[in-house]
């Protein structure tokens, strides 16, 4: 199998059970985030409101980052070489903290609730720093990888940004609950928080998967070489500088990086979307267009990020904040999962010497194409309720339906698995 696509390693994919926890978790978070401003409509008048900090990890902590982990777990030793040590153990034990964490930071946050605030972001610090410290033992035993491109070094990059990010996010649950945090004016903490979260965890694992997801299931060219050898190591230290700026004191030049950052950002995109455009697909998939889309309200959003610099209005950061956040990290997020899914229940059917059904049987593209319809009426739902705060409560009827409906879809694809598994497949395998 391994040579289809050179380089992968397919027969050290973990058990499927393991990623697939996370999949099926994070649409719930997306559903709760609904609900949260079905209850609160006005939340989204500003970025500081407790509903919106709530909304805000609901998406970025419990959907985000729960699939982002999970596709870790199944990306890191078929394309760096690095199999965590026990997957199924390490799965279970990040997801469990993953899960409770979020939800209750989101409670800590919009309730305002010291305690349960603390006690989420040490829960969520321990099950991921434990996830990190697995992964840095993968990572340290694997061979050296015969891929040409840069994804295992960049899949490293990411996970520095994670730790750094969630340091920050610590002291500033420490700084909120009353207790001792990092000597910083709180702004800058949440601007570093956000910058290294957004940028130094998620945009450079989104770039390191793209190296490799979207010429294989979009058929496009390879991305540039220099593109792919240059984006990653230079985000890290355009954050870095502009991390160290902004605690000095230094702003006009920070702000300088910021724009840089955002110039890179779309550099990005832009170029994903140009290398769409050659693909030799004769007719887009929904996850061919969901990426598209995905990229598109990724240069929006990281062009609206300029606005805050230069005016104090409200609506900037919320409206950035929708696009980067919804739009572009989500979108591609939900276009990775109805590429991934169906092809991991294939690959594990086809490898306990099962004949499986046609990817595209295991989800039909009728399915995922309605559920993308949905995600953008949901999108111009968000966006509309950030001018008119009123229509808060119809955003979050259509982030319930959106992200409902993207469960439903992945369920088909586990109940078709479950169907064609042979019977000792069906059960979970040993770590």
């Amino acid at each position: 199998m391994s040579g289809a696509n050179p380089g992968l390693g397919y027969e050290a994919t973990p058990p499927f059970l393991a990623p697939l926890r996370f999949f099926l978790t994070a649409p719930l978070f997306g559903i709760v985030a609904g609900l949260v401003l079905i209850g609160d409509s006005g939340l989204l008048a500003s970025r500081w409101t407790p509903g919106t900090l709530a909304v805000v990890h609901l998406f970025a902590v419990g959907f985000l980052l729960q699939i982002m982990l999970g596709a870790l777990i199944q990306i890191m030793p078929v394309v760096a070489g690095a199999a965590l040590p026990a997957p199924l153990l390490t799965a279970r034990l990040t997801h469990v903290g993953l899960s409770l964490g979020a939800a209750g930071l989101a409670a800590g946050l919009g309730f305002g609730l010291p305690v349960v605030l603390i006690g989420a972001a040490a829960l969520l610090g321990l099950s991921i720093f434990g996830f990190l410290g697995c992964a840095t033992v993968a990572i340290i035993r694997a061979p050296k990888s015969s891929m040409a491109s840069h994804t295992p070094r960049d899949l490293r990059l990411s996970l520095t940004g994670l730790a750094l990010a969630v340091v920050l996010g610590l002291s500033i649950a420490l700084g909120l609950s009353g207790g001792a945090a990092l000597p910083l004016p709180f702004t800058t903490q949440v601007n570093l928080h956000a910058g290294w979260a957004l940028l130094g965890w998620a945009g450079i694992l989104l770039a390191a998967v793209s190296w490799v997801v979207v010429p294989m299931f979009q058929i496009t060219p390879a991305y540039p070489v220099a593109l792919t050898r240059y984006w990653a190591p230079a985000i890290l230290g355009l954050l870095c500088a502009w991390s160290v700026l902004s605690i000095t004191g230094f702003d006009q030049t920070a702000i300088v990086l910021a724009l840089a950052l955002i110039a890179a950002v779309i550099c990005f995109a832009g170029i994903t979307l140009r290398q769409q455009a050659r693909t030799r697909r004769s007719t887009p998939d929904a996850s061919f267009r969901a990426f598209r889309l995905a990229m598109v309200t990724l240069i929006a959003g990281a062009g609206l990020l300029a606005f805050p610099h230069f005016s104090d209005a409200e609506h900037w950061p919320v409206l950035a904040g929708i696009l980067v956040l919804h739009g572009g990290l989500g979108g591609a997020t939900s276009a990775m999962l109805y590429k991934i899914v169906p092809f991991l229940a294939w690959l594990h059917l086809t490898q306990a010497k099962v004949k499986a059904p046609n990817v595209k049987k295991m989800l039909p593209d009728a399915r995922a194409k309605a559920q993308l319809r949905m995600h953008v009426l949901a999108l111009a739902a968000l966006l509309a309720a950030a001018l008119a705060p009123a229509l808060g409560a119809l955003a979050g009827l259509a982030l319930i339906v959106e992200f409902g409906w993207l469960m439903l879809n992945l369920l088909h694809v586990v109940r078709m698995w479950r169907a064609n598994a042979p019977t000792p497949q069906r059960a979970v395998t040993p770590a």
